[in-house]
């Protein structure tokens, strides 16, 4: 009877834990657009390259002590599903600055927060992998939500569509990544991720000139590659083995309305009332999906 007591209180412990860890991790990951504002006179090149410069090495980092050995899995990250995935992931690495640099912080986070959503519709068109009925009608209400979002960028001038569409490509290569990941589970996801960082590297540095950039200013972008990507993904693959799925993905969330809140409190960068009705739809659906989850049991398999 002690011996229960005491692994249902390590159990809880253990749960509080991967709470604490994945609220972190979304925390790390909101301050994608604070960097970028700090950062608003160094063109994309400048900011992929070092941002990739840094970030890679904290995802390799991350991946030995993950797998407690030195040796990483670099053969089967050159596979074909490999290579979909450090494509995808140097892809949007590109036009998740891009869209920073040229849209609200705002309007990028309620288009990124229909990344499960896409994913849903992707594996259904690609391997019939059929979504429930709660995923279908929450994904139409996203979808709602990014074109209330997008409408009211076109209705004030079309200044931040470029940006705006930047950001889908973005939620469509994270999707397009989940999915192939899942088609092709031995994709080793840590090692693609730091093979997608030196790709776009190499190819922002034929683009770039990263040594005429102040000392200062470089070392904010290392800050800003280890904390959203080596520190984050971290921390979020450490909490969300202690959390059920549906759980961790509600904790995650919590980076869409935290993105914002930085860039307004810091740069007084306030949203469209069209982003504050579109982000409302997508996090409406983004809990109703969850909801959904956690009703249907944990048997219940998300994307």
């Amino acid at each position: 009877m002690v011996d229960a007591v005491q692994v249902e209180t390590g159990s809880r412990r253990d749960a509080r834990l991967g709470v604490v860890l994945v609220l972190a991790a979304a925390l790390a990951w909101s301050t994608m657009g604070l960097f970028v504002r700090m950062l608003p006179d160094v063109d994309i090149w400048n900011v992929v390259f070092w941002r990739c410069t840094f970030g890679g090495p904290s995802i390799v980092a991350l991946a030995m002590m993950e797998r407690k050995r030195w040796s990483l899995d670099w053969p089967r990250t050159v596979m074909p599903a490999g290579i979909a995935t450090t494509a995808l992931i140097a892809t949007g690495l590109f036009c998740s600055i891009y869209s920073m640099q040229n849209t609200t912080i705002a309007n990028g986070g309620v288009i990124y927060s229909t990344v499960p959503f896409m994913a849903a519709v992707l594996a259904w068109l690609w391997f019939r992998e059929r979504p429930g009925a709660s995923t279908i009608f929450c994904t139409f209400v996203a979808v709602a939500g990014v074109a209330v979002t997008v409408r009211g960028t076109v209705s004030a001038g079309g200044g931040h569509l470029k940006g705006d569409l930047a950001m889908v490509y973005v939620a469509f290569a994270i999707a397009m990544m989940t999915v192939t990941m899942r088609r092709y589970r031995d994709t080793p996801m840590l090692e693609s991720a730091a093979l997608g960082n030196i790709v776009a590297a190499i190819f922002a540095f034929s683009f770039a000139d990263p040594f005429n950039i102040p000392l200062g200013k470089v070392a904010l972008l290392g800050l800003f590659g280890i904390i959203t990507q080596g520190v984050a993904l971290g921390l979020y693959t450490m909490g969300a083995r202690r959390l059920p799925a549906a759980q961790a993905t509600l904790l995650s969330s919590a980076e869409m309305p935290m993105g914002p809140l930085w860039v307004w409190l810091f740069f007084s960068e306030m949203p469209a009332m069209e982003t504050f009705a579109g982000g409302a739809l997508v996090l409406a659906a983004i809990l109703g999906n969850i909801a959904a989850e956690l009703r249907d049991g944990p048997t219940a398999e998300a994307v």
